[in-house]
C-alpha cells in the first residue's frame, strides 16, 4: 500500500511486516524518514505522519558537517564531500547568467526538487525482460513514481518504488530525462540511495574467484567507504551484487533486524557502503563509475535497472527466504516450468571432453536414460573446427566431421529414451582460428594499434556493434529452428581486456544489453527453450540474468566438500531452484580430493541435480547406486525447488552444514546434513527443525524408503533429529519427512 499525507507531504510505503517512509521538506527536497519492521500490533494502515527526522549540525553533529541530510537520492551539488549517487555535467549556462561565467562550464551541480507524484501499475525498471513469458505470479503491483526537477537546468529525475508487499520487498530505480536542447553527460549514475538506521554496519557479503565463488564474509563496515564492485562485462566471480546488513551482534539466522538488497543487472556494477562520522549508513547502488559514460541527447530518457531491497525481522534466514520467494515468483520466467520441477541433467563434458563422436555420445545417452536422467546436454566440441580450445568459437554450425548426419539422429535417440536435448554454447567469445574472425577481425574488443590479449585462447566479441549481436542471435536462432533443442548451457569464459568498442565507454552497458536481447529474442521465438547461465561457473549470477534463464551454473568446482561452502554462500540470496549442482567422480579432477558418493549426491541434491561423471567409468553397481539416488531426488525435488530454506547450522559454527526445505503448511520437508570438518571428542548441537506443525506426527525416511525416525512436530521443532552430533568428516544424509 502506498499512502501520501498531503498535509505533512509524507509518503508511507506499507508492506506485509515492514514500512518505508520519506517526505517532501520545506524546500521541496525528498528526505528519508525511516525504514524497518512494523510493530506487530500495528493497524494495517498505520503510518508515519509527523515528518520528524534527524539530520544536520543542529542535531549534534560537527559544525564542519553540512551535508548529512538523508536525501532519497544523493546528488553532487547538494553534496560535494561525501559519496553521491548521481553526478551530471551541464554544458551551458542557465538563462540570465552572464557570459563571463562560461569558464565555469560544465556545471557539475544537480539539485532535485519535488514536482509531483503518481501511483501506477505498469512501470518497469530498465533492462526488464522482453521475452513475453510471464513469471509464476504476474499480477500487477503498485509503483510510486516521484518526479523531481532541477530548478535551473532542463533535467528531470523520476524516482520509482515498486512494491511486492507479501515479501516485504521494494524495487527502486531512476528515470533520467534531458528536457533541454543540448547533450548532458552523466558521470555517476546510481539506481538509488538507501538510507539505513544509524549503526547498521555489520555487512554479510560473498567474495571469491573462479572455483571459489560465494565465500561468505561478515565484517563491520569502516567509517567512510567500503566498496563491492565488478569492473567487467559480467556479474563477477570476485563478489556478487547482494548484501545483508544489521547492527553488530544484533542478528542471527532466525532473529534480529536485517536489511538486504540485490541488483538486477549483469554488467559492471558498484555497491558503495558509506558510514558517516555520525554512524549514519548510506548505500549507493548502480553502474560502476569506473570508465563510465552515459550521454543523454536532447529529449533522451534513460531508465536504470533496479535494486531489489527489503528488511526482515527474522534474521539472515528471513532475508534469504524473502529473496528466494521473490526470485521464484517474480523473476524466473515461464510459469508452466516453474510449477513443475527442474529436470535431472547429464552433461557429457567430463566423459568425452573434445573427443566427441556419435557412437560415444549414444553410449552415454543410453546409460544416462537408464539412470533416470531427463535432460542430456552435449558440451563443448560439437561445432565448427572445435577439436580443441584454440579454434572454432564463433562458428555456431554443427561439425560434419563429428556428426556427418547432423544432430537429428542423436536427438532422436535422446527423445526415444524419454529425455530432452541440450547444447553448450559460448556466444560472446571468438577464436582467432575461426571463420567468423577471418571474415571480421574488427568485431572483437580492442584498441587500434594495441595488443589483443587472449585468455583461454579467445577474444571477446564487440557487442557494442549491433551487427555482431544480430549475427550471434541469427546463428543460435537457426540452431533451434533446425533442431529440437530444449536447453542451452550459455557459457562465458573470460574477463574483458582492452575494452575498445565502437560504443566507446558505453560498451559496459551495451554488452549486457546485447546478451539480454539475444536471450529475450530466443525465448520469444522458442517458448520451450531453457537457458542456463554459466560464466566459468558463477561469474554471471544476479536477478537480471535470472529473468532470462531457468538456472545457473554455480561454480566449475564440483568437489563436494568445496561445494558445501559455495552453495551455502549462494543460498544467502538465490533459491535452490536456480542452482545447478553436479555429481562427479570420487576423485575430483580439479582438487584431487576423494569424497564418498553419499556426500556427492547429498550436496548436489540441495539444488537442481546434475550428473557430470563419465558413465563409462562406472560399473553396474555404481550405475545402480546413481539410479537409486536420482529416483530419491525425484521424490523430494518439489520440496527442494519450491520450499522455504532454513539454514539450521552453518559451516562457520560447527563445521557442518544442516539445512531444511519445507513447503508452506509444513506437511512435507527435506532435512540434509553434511559434515565438512570435525574434531574427535567434540559434539555438535542438534538443531531444531522449523516450519512444521507441532501437533502432527512425522515419518522420516531415507532414499530406500526405510523409516529412520518418527516424532511429533513438537519434538522435531524443540529437539531436532538425533544422530548427527559426533559424525565424522564426509558424513552426510538426506531425509524426507512427511506428516502422517
Amino acid at each position: 500500500m502506498i499512502h501520501f499525507n498531503p498535509e505533512t507531504r509524507t509518503f508511507n510505503l506499507l508492506l506485509k511486516t515492514s514500512f518505508y517512509a520519506f517526505k517532501v521538506d520545506s524546500e521541496n527536497r525528498l528526505v528519508h524518514l525511516g525504514w524497518g519492521p512494523r510493530p506487530a500490533s500495528a493497524d494495517s494502515e498505520a503510518a508515519l505522519i509527523s515528518g520528524w527526522t534527524v539530520y544536520g549540525p543542529d542535531k549534534g553533529e560537527s559544525s564542519f558537517e553540512q551535508q548529512s541530510r538523508p536525501d532519497e537520492l544523493v546528488t553532487f551539488g547538494e553534496v560535494s564531500y561525501h559519496e553521491v549517487s548521481l553526478k551530471v555535467n551541464f554544458p551551458s549556462l542557465p538563462p540570465k547568467l552572464q557570459a563571463e561565467e562560461a569558464p565555469h562550464l560544465p556545471i557539475r551541480d544537480v539539485r532535485l526538487r519535488y514536482v509531483d507524484h503518481e501511483i501506477v501499475t505498469d512501470a518497469q525498471p530498465g533492462l526488464s525482460p522482453t521475452h513475453g513469458q510471464p513469471t509464476r505470479n504476474s499480477t500487477r503491483r503498485e509503483t510510486l513514481r516521484v518526479q523531481l526537477n532541477d530548478p535551473v537546468q532542463p533535467f528531470q529525475v523520476t524516482l520509482c518504488y515498486r512494491l511486492t508487499p507479501e515479501h516485504d520487498i521494494i524495487e527502486r530505480w531512476c528515470e533520467l530525462n534531458n528536457l533541454g536542447d543540448k547533450a548532458i553527460e552523466v558521470e555517476v549514475c546510481g539506481f538509488a540511495t538507501l538510507n539505513l538506521p544509524h549503526g547498521t554496519n555489520e555487512l554479510t557479503a560473498v567474495t571469491g574467484t573462479w572455483a571459489r565463488e560465494f565465500t561468505t564474509q561478515r565484517q563491520q563496515l569502516p567509517h567512510n567507504l567500503y566498496i563491492l564492485e565488478s569492473r567487467t562485462i559480467e556479474t563477477s566471480h570476485i563478489t556478487n551484487p547482494f548484501f545483508l546488513l544489521n547492527r553488530p551482534g544484533q542478528a542471527w539466522e532466525e532473529s534480529g533486524t536485517v536489511y538486504f538488497g540485490q541488483l538486477a543487472y549483469s554488467g559492471n556494477w558498484r555497491l558503495t557502503f558509506e558510514q558517516l562520522p555520525s554512524s549514519a549508513i548510506k548505500i549507493h547502488v548502480g553502474y560502476n563509475p569506473f570508465d563510465f559514460n552515459l550521454t543523454l541527447a536532447p529529449g533522451d530518457r534513460h531508465v536504470t535497472p533496479a535494486i531489489v531491497c527489503g528488511v526482515s525481522a527474522n534474521g539472515w534466514g528471513g532475508g534469504s527466504r524473502r529473496m528466494h520467494a521473490f526470485a521464484r515468483e517474480r523473476v524466473l520466467p515461464r510459469p508452466d516450468r516453474q510449477l513443475s520441477d527442474r529436470p535431472v541433467l547429464y552433461n557429457s563434458w567430463e566423459a568425452t571432453y573434445f573427443d566427441l563422436s556419435y557412437d560415444g555420445q549414444l553410449e552415454l545417452i543410453r546409460k544416462a536414460a537408464a539412470m533416470g536422467v531427463e535432460l542430456f546436454c552435449v558440451d563443448d566440441g560439437w561445432f565448427g573446427g572445435r577439436r580443441h580450445d584454440r579454434a572454432g568459437l564463433g562458428d555456431w554450425v554443427v561439425s560434419s566431421d563429428i556428426f556427418p548426419e547432423g544432430l537429428n539422429p542423436l536427438i532422436e535417440e535422446v527423445h526415444k529414451l524419454g529425455m530432452q536435448f541440450g547444447l553448450w554454447v559460448e556466444p560472446e567469445m571468438i577464436n582467432t582460428d575461426s571463420d567468423l574472425y577471418r571474415q571480421h577481425p574488427d568485431w572483437v574488443l580492442h584498441f587500434p594499434g594495441r595488443p589483443r590479449s587472449e585468455a583461454r585462447n579467445q577474444l571477446v566479441l564487440d557487442f557494442g556493434r549491433t551487427e555482431v549481436v544480430e549475427t550471434i542471435f541469427q546463428a543460435l536462432d537457426n540452431l533451434v529452428n533446425e533442431y529440437p533443442i530444449a536447453f542451452f548451457k550459455w557459457d562465458m569464459n573470460r574477463y574483458t581486456s582492452e575494452p575498445g568498442s565502437v560504443a566507446g565507454k558505453a560498451l559496459w552497458r551495451k554488452h549486457v544489453e546485447g546478451v539480454y536481447s539475444i536471450m529475450d529474442r530466443l525465448r520469444r521465438n522458442h517458448p520451450n527453450l531453457d537457458i542456463q547461465s554459466c560464466s566459468g561457473g558463477g561469474g554471471r549470477i544476479d536477478l537480471g540474468i535470472l529473468g532470462r534463464t531457468d538456472q545457473v551454473w554455480t561454480s566449475d568446482n564440483t568437489d563436494a566438500f568445496d561445494r558445501i561452502r559455495i552453495q551455502e554462500g549462494f543460498s544467502l540470496a538465490y533459491p535452490a531452484r536456480a542452482m545447478e549442482a553436479w555429481v562427479t567422480h570420487a576423485l575430483n579432477h580439479q582438487t584431487g580430493r576423494i569424497s564418498p558418493l553419499s556426500l556427492r549426491f547429498d550436496v548436489a541434491m540441495r539444488g537442481a541435480l546434475g550428473i557430470g561423471s563419465s558413465l563409462n567409468e562406472l560399473d553396474e553397481a555404481e550405475l545402480a547406486e546413481y539410479a537409486s539416488y536420482i529416483a530419491f531426488y525425484k521424490r523430494i525435488r518439489h520440496i527442494i525447488q519450491n520450499g522455504d530454506l532454513y539454514r539450521l547450522q552453518r559451516l562457520e559454527e560447527f563445521g557442518a552444514s544442516i539445512i531444511q526445505y519445507v513447503l508452506p503448511g509444513g506437511h512435507e520437508t527435506v532435512y540434509s546434513v553434511t559434515v565438512h570438518d570435525h574434531q574427535l571428542g567434540w559434539l555438535r548441537p542438534t538443531p531444531p527443525l522449523q516450519g512444521l506443525n507441532p501437533s502432527a506426527t512425522y515419518r522420516a525416511v531415507d532414499r530406500h524408503d526405510r523409516e529412520v525416525y518418527r516424532a511429533s512436530g513438537y519434538e522435531l521443532m524443540t529437539l531436532g533429529i538425533p544422530g548427527e552430533a559426533g559424525q565424522l568428516v564426509g558424513y552426510s544424509r538426506t531425509l524426507y519427512l512427511r506428516q502422517i
